[in-house]
């Protein structure tokens, strides 16, 4: 029954949200107690015990400005009564007490400041492992979906500022003991000033949530132009894209673009901000005329005898802290319900299940069977692949062959796991798929993309080592692995050599530019690096010239020997080679068999081979 009441109770709570949004006013999520603990235990594992002082050190500063204002309330009034007395003893020991604490202020800010040097830094360097080392365990199947990189653009954001985050959190904390502080020692002096400020600090609080509700859901809204925009960026600032941005002149083209993506947010955030600027202006007056109101009668209270004199700066200062306390309470509450929207998709973030894996290791060449393959992609109906079936023994080699969009692409996706078959079964060794080990499945196999990765920032050497770092780095292999790319001269080409950074953009002094070939070519000596039992070849020599392509499969050839190849590519000098060759259209297999067996059928293989062999006449 409480299990229902809670349902109903949280449907309803979703159902006037809706509504509100459906009429263009904000919501105004409720602080989630799970999500601020949350970031704390992020925050105090990534500073460790420096923690504790910080939150010990806040706390003490928000009690002491209303100790330091009474206290100065009562060094006036001693004074003026050591006037008339000649009595200093009272006035001497305030002093002292003031002196005491501006000395344990000077003390603890000067740790303060010492451990805050590096503390920001602990808590981007610690969530951004976490969000990375998460990253790459999320299946591909969520990360290809634009919903996943909203969510990941508002994760990043939220990870590049948990510290201001987790600050925001102990303010709250603080403005409230603040708070406390100063509506006590008003208190005690007039009942009346507490009330009156309070109220008239309302409105101008309340309009301030309201404002910063708008501006969140704005956030979240265009998050998908802050993306259009920070991409755009990245293509301008890239130098591989300056040649052909300047030739087509898209330089103007793509900052208008840019700005425009950016500007729609804000201009969202002026309307409203347009929309409060009136009844702002009216509740911080209230609180100005309220305020100097208060200060008046304070004056009065004082000369008709009822209050000390040093109690009017006593007031004025209190109200200063009151006003400032109230606002700072009401902005803190504001950021903190803001960070915890975005705290919460971190939380979904992190729980995401990782890619399974099951607990049947493979430590030698596998046999791959596709059985009846069928895959839809998420959000579309039409079949990626459709009953798709052929079996890979250990050692044999295979050819996908087809039009663009055939489904070749989605094949090799499915074989390392990255989606899971619609309708059908991939079997490793006979065994489901999901009974694999699937980082020992992945150590067998190694790939060359088209669509190769350029690591800029390292080494020629590392580019090369990193195909795979789990075998030491040794310079002999990292030599050989380049020769059977043909790059066998470049480490010569540099005063570094194979230290040579690999980008200008890191390493101006020795600089080097490689070709699109060239670094297709160190792609494929990092596959020769890793030395795979199951090579996968997505049209791995697009950017290569006919001499480097013909030695370059002639090593993959020798070094494949026993191992097990599969081929992608238009070129049909190395998809002939292939003990089998397959066909795809539309994601289904039209025609299977050996090269001589499919020029044979005359059918789809056999038209494409001529119309390629007559592009050589």
């Amino acid at each position: 029954m409480a299990t229902d009441a809670r349902s109903r109770k949280t449907d309803r709570a979703k159902r006037r949200a809706e509504r509100r949004a459906e009429r263009g006013k904000p919501t105004y999520p409720r602080i989630n107690l799970k999500s601020i603990f949350y970031v704390i235990g992020i925050y105090r594992k990534a500073v460790g015990p420096k923690s504790i002082f910080f939150v010990i050190y806040r706390i003490y500063n928000s009690i002491v400005p209303t100790i330091t204002a009474v206290l100065a309330g009562a060094a006036v009034t001693s004074i003026s009564n050591g006037v008339v007395t000649h009595d200093y003893v009272p006035f001497i020991i305030v002093a002292v007490v003031l002196l005491g604490i501006e000395v344990v202020n000077l003390i603890l800010g000067t740790i303060n400041n010492f451990l805050s040097i590096t503390t920001t830094q602990d808590v981007f360097i610690y969530v951004g492992e976490q969000i990375a080392t998460k990253y790459i365990q999320i299946p591909l199947k969520l990360r290809e979906s634009r919903e996943f990189a909203d969510k990941f653009e508002r994760v990043r954001d939220f990870g590049s500022s948990i510290a201001y985050v987790s600050s925001s959190i102990i303010n709250v904390a603080t403005s409230i003991i603040s708070l406390i502080s100063v509506i006590i020692a008003t208190l005690t002096i007039s009942p009346i000033v507490t009330i009156v400020v309070l109220l008239a600090s309302v409105p101008a609080s309340v309009l301030t949530l309201r404002l910063a509700a708008m501006q969140r859901r704005n956030w979240r809204e265009f998050t998908r132009d802050r993306r259009i925009a920070w991409s755009i960026e990245q293509k301008i600032t890239n130098s591989n894209n300056a040649l052909e941005i300047e030739m087509n002149g898209l330089s103007g083209h793509l900052v208008r673009q840019m700005i425009k993506a950016r500007r729609r947010s804000q201009e969202q955030d002026i309307i409203d901000e347009r929309r409060f600027l009136w009844p702002r202006f009216g509740a911080n007056g209230l609180e100005t005329v309220a305020s100097y109101g208060v200060l008046i009668f304070v004056a009065i209270e004082i000369i008709v005898g009822k209050l000390a004199i040093g109690q009017f700066l006593t007031i004025r200062t209190l109200l200063n802290q009151l006003n400032g306390n109230v606002a700072s309470f009401f902005g803190s509450i504001s950021t903190v319900n803001e960070s915890l929207v975005n705290a919460t998709d971190y939380m979904e973030f992190m729980q995401t299940p990782a890619n399974p894996s099951g607990d049947i290791k493979i430590t030698e060449t596998p046999k791959i069977e596709f059985r009846n393959v069928s895959f839809t992609y998420p959000n579309q109906t039409a079949k990626a692949l459709d009953n798709v079936s052929f079996v890979l023994n250990p050692g044999d080699s295979l050819a996908i062959v087809g039009e663009n969009g055939a489904g070749k692409t989605t094949l090799i996706k499915l074989l390392i796991g990255a989606y899971e078959p619609s309708d059908g079964v991939i079997l490793i060794n006979d065994q489901p798929f999901s009974r694999i080990d699937r980082e020992s499945y992945l150590g067998q196999l190694g790939a060359l993309f088209q669509d190769y990765a350029r690591y800029e920032f390292a080494t020629l050497g590392e580019n090369v080592w990193f195909g795979d770092v789990d075998k030491k780095y040794d310079k002999k292999a990292v030599r050989e692995a380049l020769k059977d790319a043909d790059l066998q001269d470049l480490a010569e080409k540099y005063e570094k050599g194979l230290d040579q950074i690999m980008s200008k953009d890191f390493d101006e002094k020795y600089t080097t530019d490689l070709s699109g070939g060239q670094w297709q070519r160190l792609s494929i000596a990092r596959a020769f690096f890793r030395s795979p039992n199951v090579l996968l070849l997505d049209e791995p020599t697009a950017a290569v010239d006919a001499k480097s392509e013909y030695e370059i499969f002639q090593n993959i050839i020798k070094k494949q020997q026993g191992k097990s190849t599969i081929i992608i590519s238009h070129r049909f000098s190395t998809v002939r080679k292939a003990q089998q060759i397959i066909v795809l259209d539309k994601g289904t297999i039209t025609e299977s068999g050996t090269h001589e067996e499919l020029l044979a059928q005359n059918g789809t293989y056999a038209e494409m081979f001529k119309l390629q062999a007559e592009g050589y006449n």
